[in-house]
């Protein structure tokens, strides 16, 4: 028990506890809404095209703004670019509120990605934070636990929308904005900063040559390289889960939404209870969760093929737990190789590299659920068996050396 208590102070206290507390309540807000972003879309008359294309957009939009957020993280600190950024979404998330077309929403939807320029920072500041023997615990800590209002939560949004339809949604995402004005609240008075050498001043010449920082990638080493290559292809492959499953419940399997938000619940509580009982060896076991990743994202996949009710809710599962394996497994791994000065930029390269696999992956779900519903299934499933050649070539080759 002291041993528990021990690791519990690492994930409750300082700055990691603040980003604890604000992505809970911000799960709080999301859990009523995002199940329905596409149904959102849809109800104001986009199509599966048109909503596939609208996440494509955003994602880009997001992306312009990332890699000079890493840049702003290394420069002007951690903590103002968050409590900007923060605020920025906050604003965005009220306009969602009164948006009158799919258009205005798709609008800003992507100003809302825009204004997540400072998601390198909060990456940053919780590895900044973390000893290092407690980077894959204290990644899959901030990164489960929050996910605990997505037990109950989203059916509650399913149930506005089935009782007063459009304005139902509406009246959700005006919760989620109040919550989000709470988060920025917190945050604004309690986040502190760890970057001690941060710059007084921005230059903007070298804001705007940050844009080529994609070009230093070839000076990486390749097991670097290798990380940031899996990071695309895992986002592509998990982008349909995320823009067309909920079409493909509501509208294929003929449930309703409020089914959908339990199924959505009944995924969040096994994905956390499997969280919590890794909890305890990531940080034995970090080198061999890359791997464990993709082998269950592979299965996940498989299992989806059998199109019915059980099989989407093991499609769902998985593919959380597998995801997010992979993600602790490599953002642990680069807190351990990269200087803390440069932790801005190398979490942007990350999230970069995410952002383009959401676009790639969104725009080619769109297209293909189009011709065939399958094919929710067979992306993630044939990106996973080529990630797990990429990377079990890797392991060998790092064996044989």
């Amino acid at each position: 028990m002291r041993s528990i208590r021990s690791n519990i102070k690492y994930y409750v206290t300082g700055n990691v506890g603040i980003l604890l507390l604000t992505w809970f309540l911000y799960a709080i807000g999301n859990a009523v809404t995002s199940p329905y972003f596409s149904i959102y879309l849809k109800m104001l008359g986009a199509n599966a095209v048109d909503i596939g294309l609208t996440y494509s957009v955003s994602v880009v939009a997001q992306l312009m703004t990332i890699i000079p957020g890493g840049y702003l993280t290394d420069t002007m600190g951690r903590r103002l670019s968050i409590i900007i950024g923060t605020w920025l979404i906050t604003i965005t998330t009220y306009l969602m509120v009164i948006a009158p077309s799919w258009q205005l929403l798709a609008v800003f939807y992507a100003l809302s990605m825009a204004a997540g320029f400072y998601q390198p920072a909060l990456l940053a500041i919780l590895i900044d934070s973390l000893p290092p023997e407690k980077y894959a615990s204290g990644i899959l800590v901030t990164s489960v636990l929050p996910q605990i209002p997505w037990l109950v939560l989203p059916p509650i949004g399913g149930l506005l929308i089935n009782k007063y339809g459009l304005l139902g949604i509406r009246f959700a995402y005006l919760f989620s904005a109040a919550i989000s004005t709470i988060v920025s609240i917190i945050r604004h008075f309690t986040i502190k900063e760890t970057l001690n050498n941060k710059s007084r001043s921005i230059s903007l010449r070298e804001l705007l040559r940050s844009y080529y920082s994609l070009g230093n990638m070839t000076h990486l080493p390749s097991d670097l390289l290798i990380m940031y290559l899996t990071t695309l292809i895992m986002y592509i492959a998990v982008m349909p889960i995320n823009t067309l499953l909920p079409i493909y419940v509501v509208y294929r399997l003929g449930l309703s939404t409020v089914y959908w938000g339990y199924l959505v619940s009944a995924s969040y509580a096994a994905y956390i209870l499997l969280g919590i009982l890794l909890l305890f060896y990531v940080d034995k076991y970090r080198g061999k969760l890359l791997i464990t990743g993709i082998i269950i994202n592979t299965v996940g996949s498989a299992i989806g093929l059998l199109e019915n009710t059980y099989s989407t809710i093991g499609y769902m599962l998985l593919l959380q737990v597998g995801a997010q394996l992979i993600m602790t497994a490599i953002q642990s791994e680069l807190g351990n190789r990269i200087n803390i000065d440069r932790r801005g930029y190398g979490m942007s390269l990350l999230i970069t590299f995410q952002l383009i696999g959401q676009t790639i992956g969104s725009y080619v779900a769109g297209e293909l659920y189009r011709l065939n519903t399958e094919s929710l299934f067979l992306i993630p499933l044939v990106l996973s068996l080529g990630l797990m050649v990429i990377n079990l070539g890797r392991a060998h080759r790092t064996v044989n050396e």
